[in-house]
């Protein structure tokens, strides 16, 4: 069985690592984001009560699987936030960070394994242990439960893949005069409780949220299909925690 859920606000900021001053985002929230939505809603304690740098929360995910998908087509937003400068405030008190943020964006999160049955009890009621967003604590999320389904294995290599797609460089080909564009991220997958980075993925998304990937080669990609209040999406799924 999985879960589903779609998340919306008005803005969201997924921050990449590599950028300091000014903040980039990706235009979906990558594994490590789900990682934090999910914990928010069912209310695993990340420690930082203790130190401010802990996200416990990881050891209790183990042997959760997740799937997201673009559900608007992205628009970009550009701004500068004032922030208040702690190292020498004698000089400059406040320092502005231009930020790029994803403007009304909505997504579709699928869960299975691990957490799901405390996650679909939180889901059901409505009613979230913690505040959740995204990526950024101004960025309030509104949650939309969609129900649950049971995921059906496919197993034909030549499949239209409803989200974004964990790659393999082989084994796995796409149709692209199909797909009519896509691009291609690597996203963080997995942290430690420390919050130290264990491992990405490389992941590919498609240009136009209203085309699917089209796959030729499926390779090693787990995909499933998942229907549930009359949609019909086939699912790839990332890795277990």
């Amino acid at each position: 069985m999985a879960v589903i859920f779609d998340c919306s606000s008005s803005i969201a900021m997924f921050r990449k690592p590599y950028t300091t001053t000014s903040s980039v985002s990706f235009a979906f929230p990558p594994p490590s984001a789900l990682a934090g939505l999910i914990s928010a809603i069912i209310g695993l304690n990340n420690g930082a009560d203790e130190d401010g740098a802990r996200a416990d929360y990881w050891d209790e995910l183990s042997g959760t699987q997740v799937a997201v998908s673009i559900l608007k087509r992205t628009r970009w937003l550009r701004a500068a936030i004032n922030f208040w400068n702690v190292k020498n405030p004698q000089d400059n008190p406040h320092t502005q960070i231009k930020h790029q943020f994803v403007a009304s964006p909505r997504y579709r999160v699928y869960v299975k394994g691990g957490v799901e049955e405390r996650l679909r009890k939180k889901l059901k009621e409505g009613s979230f242990v913690y505040t959740p967003f995204l990526g950024v604590a101004y960025a309030i999320a509104q949650i939309d439960y969609l129900g649950e389904c049971q995921d059906t294995p496919v197993e034909s290599d030549s499949v239209e893949v409803s989200t974004v797609l964990p790659w393999e460089d082989e084994g796995m080909e796409l149709e692209l005069e199909r797909c009519g564009g896509v691009f291609s991220e690597l996203v963080p997958f997995s942290l430690k409780t420390d919050r130290s980075l264990i491992e990405t993925i490389k992941v590919l998304y498609p240009a136009d949220v209203n085309r699917p990937l089209c796959l030729r080669k499926r390779g090693g990609a787990d995909l499933a299909r998942c229907s549930v209040s009359g949609l019909q999406d086939v699912v790839a799924w990332f890795p277990e925690w």
